[in-house]
């Protein structure tokens, strides 16, 4: 009698669990598609954000927009680690192809003795078509892409461009350029050259540069609104005359975007949590985040209100392991969440602003000041002798801040140890990444699914009838092979590498990263641009032009 229960019990709870976890076969797909990024945030930090606004607001019942639709977990994987780096990472959700760091949607090159995942030794290096460049050419829906960071930063250049190194600034940039992207918002002015912007005003798209007023006037058309030299300013400290927030970016993207009635496809990135992250400013990352989460809620009264809109959100991976409470919090069971929060409120500035404050500084006097203004601390005699000491010592690289002697490292330091909210380091983490997803059907994934679950959900939310896989051997095929019997040269001397192709009477001129060519000394065109990959001393192009040369 007992065992029968016990098998009744055990078959009662069976029955209770969701037997379809993962990703639903088949989903009726939305008109809209918008694709939201919180860069290098961990789950953890969902819960200092809650209870840092409820802090702040004295609204203790307070919760994030998110919170109602979490639905799982994404392993955000490489194809031959389990930590990852953000252009990968990305590139997994918006391509399905897991590659290798560094590495902007193309296939990977193998790793032999390292690989986790399967990789094609035959397929290095070639482009892989993402989701972005797809809803374009195969359904006719615009696209757009807002971001806090510089616009060839990982998490956008992963989008619309190709390249096994990220750091290939103006081959990214050129590559996005010539996308057609309908609607670019965030930083990175330094990045688009003349030349660059010329191309995009025949292309018919609006250049506004550091024009805040110009941005809050576009209503519809195809433009790029750039603010700053490189970033956007972090939330915190965000001169409200010169620079829009993230969630006001957002907003008009979908003002303009919603005007197409093939509908659109639309990546918005916090990009600046994982600067904030990385250098272990808890101020930076929390309060980047919660203007990600009042982005969402922008969003989401736009989805509900057009009953047409999938709403995919989730970091591309975890950064530094951030934790309510660090090895000092004693006796942290019998403390309230003053303890934590009481210094915190009165964070003005980032560490990355309070370092260029500080290194103006000529006397001890002068530091003590900054630190009282800006952040209500008075300096410890020790704390201000190791500023005084790091006061000359820089980092330029953001990643890097917390992993050397410098003087934002000391200043986020300082910082931390009042508010008792710790790190396991200023790196990348591996651990599972949220899912949420707002769907007007009731479709989303749930449990724990891959990245490259995520981006089959993606393409059938889409309604993409043919494989990326396949767009990609289309759209991006070796020049030797688009061509034969043809005549290939690459001229290297300029400003970027240039392919001619002459055979059946014809010549063909191919400009590296570019969607316009001349044949025959007259402009043709094609969707994406041409990808040449320095790597393998390699063209590729669209098969659709091989017809051109017979």
């Amino acid at each position: 009698m007992r065992k029968g229960k016990l098998i009744l019990a055990i078959a009662l709870v069976l029955g209770s669990l969701n037997v379809n976890a993962g990703v639903p076969a088949k989903v009726k797909p939305t008109k809209n598609l918008v694709l939201m990024i919180t860069d290098g945030t961990s789950t953890s930090l969902l819960a200092t954000a809650r209870w840092y606004h409820r802090y702040m607001t004295d609204s203790l019942d307070w919760a994030l927009n998110l919170d109602p639709y979490i639905c799982g977990l994404v392993q955000s994987r490489l194809s031959d680690a389990i930590i990852p780096d953000s252009a990968p990472a990305m590139s997994g959700y918006v391509t399905g192809v897991p590659s290798r760091v560094g590495n902007l949607s193309i296939y990977p090159e193998p790793h032999p003795g390292q690989d986790v995942l399967p990789t094609e030794p035959e397929m290095a290096f070639h482009p892989a078509e993402t989701i972005l460049e797809a809803s374009k050419t195969e359904l006719g829906k615009s696209s757009g892409i807002v971001v806090t960071c510089h616009l060839d930063h990982a998490t956008p250049a992963a989008c619309a461009s190709h390249t096994a190194g990220r750091g290939r600034a103006f081959d990214i940039a050129w590559q996005m350029v010539s996308n057609d992207v309908d609607i670019l918002f965030g930083g990175g002015n330094r990045y688009v050259n003349e030349e660059m912007a010329a191309e995009l005003e025949k292309a018919g798209i609006k250049l506004h540069r550091d024009d805040y007023g110009s941005f809050k006037s576009i209503k519809a058309g195809k433009n790029w609104a750039l603010f700053g030299d490189s970033d956007t300013q972090y939330e915190i400290e965000r001169n409200r005359d010169e620079q829009p927030s993230l969630s006001e970016m957002a907003v008009k993207a979908l003002e303009v975007l919603s005007k197409d009635k093939d509908g659109f496809f639309l990546m918005i990135e916090g990009s600046k949590v994982d600067y904030g992250a990385h250098s272990k400013d808890v101020a930076a990352a929390v309060t980047e985040f919660i203007e990600f989460d009042k982005t969402f809620g922008k969003v989401l009264e736009f989805a509900k209100k057009n009953g047409n809109t999938t709403i995919v959100v989730l970091p591309d991976h975890g950064n530094s392991g951030i934790t309510l409470g660090d090895a000092h919090y004693r006796s942290y069971s019998s403390k309230g969440v003053d303890s934590m929060f009481v210094y915190m409120k009165d964070y003005k500035n980032t560490s990355s602003t309070l370092a260029g404050m500080v290194g103006k500084c000529k006397t001890p006097e002068e530091i003590k000041a900054v630190f009282k203004e800006r952040m209500n601390i008075d300096l410890k005699p020790y704390e201000l002798e190791g500023v005084i000491a790091a006061i000359n010592r820089t980092e330029s690289d953001y990643m890097k801040i917390s992993g050397s002697w410098n003087i934002q490292s000391v200043i986020a330091s300082i910082m931390q140890s009042r508010t008792h909210i710790g790190f396991t380091s200023g790196n990348h983490t591996g651990e599972d990444v949220f899912l949420a997803v707002y769907n007007p059907n009731g479709q989303r994934p749930s449990g724990i699914i891959t990245n490259t679950q995520l981006n089959q959900y993606m393409c059938r939310i889409l309604g993409l009838k043919t494989s990326l896989r396949a767009l990609s051997e289309r759209d991006f095929s070796k020049a030797g092979d688009v061509f034969p019997g043809c005549t290939l040269s690459v001229n290297k001397d300029g400003s970027y590498p240039v392919l001619t192709v002459s055979g059946g009477g014809h010549t063909l001129v191919i400009p590296a990263w570019h969607s316009k060519y001349t044949l025959d000394g007259r402009e043709i065109s094609t969707p994406h641009p041409a990808v040449y990959m320095p790597d393998n001393d390699t063209f590729y192009v669209s098969t659709t032009l091989g017809k051109l040369m017979k």
